[in-house]
C-alpha cells in the first residue's frame, strides 16, 4: 500500500500522482481526495451507469464532465481522458459516438475503485485547514448574505474561506471568478456563481 511519501501503488495503477498532488494542495490533502472519490464512488456509478443504461444524452455530457474534473483531481489521467472524449462527442451532439465508450467508462471506473479500496481502508484523512460540510455551508450562507449587502470586504474574506472546502477545481476556479466580479461591482455576477458553488456543498 503506498503511504504519503510514494503512493507507489497506484503509480503502477496508472495514476498521475504527482499530477493529483498539485491539484489538492498536498499529501494529506491528495489522501483525503482520494478517500472522497471512494466514498461516492458506489452511487457516483449507479448514476453514470442508468444514465448510460438510458442513453439519455444530455445528462451523460453533463455527468462525464463531474467525471473528469473529480478523475483529473486525484490522477486518475485515463478515465478523465475517456471521460473528456466523451463529453466533447456530447457537446458535438454525436451521441453515438458519445455512447460507444459505454463498456470503457464502465471499466476505467471500476480500475479506478478497485485502485483506490486499500486507501477506504485508513483512518480518514480531514486535513486541519480543510472546512467540512457543515462549516462550508454556513460559511456559502454568510457569504451570500455578504454580497446581497454589497459587503465586499466581507465577501471576499469569505470566499476566501469557502475555498478551504474540498471542491473540485472547476468549481474553485468558479469562486475566484466570483472574487473578480466582486472587484469589478458586478454583483448579480458574482452572486450566480457563488449560489451554484454553494449548491455542490455536500450533506
Amino acid at each position: 500500500m503506498g503511504n504519503t511519501n510514494d503512493f507507489n501503488d497506484l503509480r503502477l495503477s496508472g495514476f498521475n500522482v504527482d499530477e493529483g498532488i498539485t491539484y489538492t494542495g498536498n499529501s494529506e490533502k491528495y489522501i483525503a481526495a482520494l478517500q472522497r472519490f471512494l466514498r461516492r464512488s458506489d452511487n457516483t456509478r449507479a448514476v453514470l451507469s442508468g444514465i448510460l443504461d438510458e442513453q439519455d444524452c444530455e445528462e451523460l455530457t453533463a455527468t462525464v464532465h463531474a467525471l473528469k474534473s473529480n478523475a483529473r483531481m486525484i490522477g486518475a489521467d485515463r478515465l478523465a481522458q475517456t471521460a473528456e472524449t466523451m463529453e466533447l462527442h456530447g457537446r458535438l451532439n454525436e451521441y453515438d459516438r458519445m455512447l460507444s465508450y459505454k463498456a470503457e467508462i464502465l471499466r476505467l471506473f471500476d480500475e479506478v475503485v478497485s485502485a483506490l479500496r486499500p486507501y477506504g481502508q485508513l483512518e480518514e484523512v480531514h486535513p486541519a485547514s480543510e472546512l467540512s460540510a457543515k462549516e462550508a455551508a454556513e460559511t456559502g450562507d454568510a457569504l451570500i448574505e455578504a454580497v446581497e449587502d454589497y459587503d465586499d470586504e466581507k465577501a471576499v474574506k469569505l470566499i476566501d474561506k469557502l475555498m478551504r472546502y474540498p471542491f473540485r477545481y472547476t468549481l474553485i476556479n468558479v469562486l475566484k471568478n466570483a472574487r473578480e466580479d466582486l472587484a469589478e461591482y458586478e454583483y448579480n455576477e458574482a452572486l450566480l456563481k457563488i449560489r451554484r458553488v454553494v449548491s455542490q456543498i455536500e450533506d
